[in-house]
């Protein structure tokens, strides 16, 4: 399904170069695929046409994230969640950059704005339950992991996490 979603948005921007959205699109699915160079390349496309999109900006903050550049990703998560304060996957990425600095508190309290703000993603609950099992609240991490395996029985992100907690517990 993900080369055929690529394909039709690389088909939209043929169609309509000048569309910011498409080609943040096309380097979502670029970046999901791993290639970094294709996602950096369509995202400053899509952000020179479309520099106030904000899950755009959130994706620049993925693509520094994932090369350990934490400080300017921190930073375009903040700039995404000042265009749009209900995106998920800004507080999501914010949070994880601030749990990556070692500011597991601060991290959790956005993973947490992320699963309010978004409660039916199952994601988002994932990654809140998984950081709550770092930090020892097992319960808490329990009830997400649940709920999101509820949300979405076939992502497994949570299905994996609840695993490691269990392996935790019996260590």
């Amino acid at each position: 399904a993900l080369p055929i979603s690529l394909a039709a948005a690389r088909a939209a921007t043929e169609r309509r170069p000048g569309s910011g959205f498409a080609w943040a699109r096309v380097a979502e699915l670029e970046f999901g695929f791993g290639r970094t160079a294709e996602a950096e390349a369509a995202l400053d496309r899509a952000l020179a046409l479309s520099p106030r999109n904000a899950q755009a900006v959130a994706l620049k903050g993925f693509l520094l994230a994932a090369r350990y550049r934490s400080r300017e990703a921190e930073a375009e998560f903040t700039r995404a969640l000042e265009l749009d304060p209900g995106l998920g996957n800004a507080w999501l990425g914010r949070g994880l950059v601030r749990i990556r600095q070692g500011r597991g508190a601060e991290g959790r309290n956005d993973l947490l704005i992320a699963a309010a703000t978004e409660p039916q993603r199952a994601l988002l609950r994932s990654y809140l339950g998984k950081a709550q099992a770092d930090a020892g609240q097992g319960g808490k991490a329990i009830h997400e992991l649940e709920l999101a395996r509820t949300l979405d029985a076939r992502d497994p992100t949570a299905w994996l996490y609840a695993a490691l907690l269990h392996q935790q517990r019996n260590e």
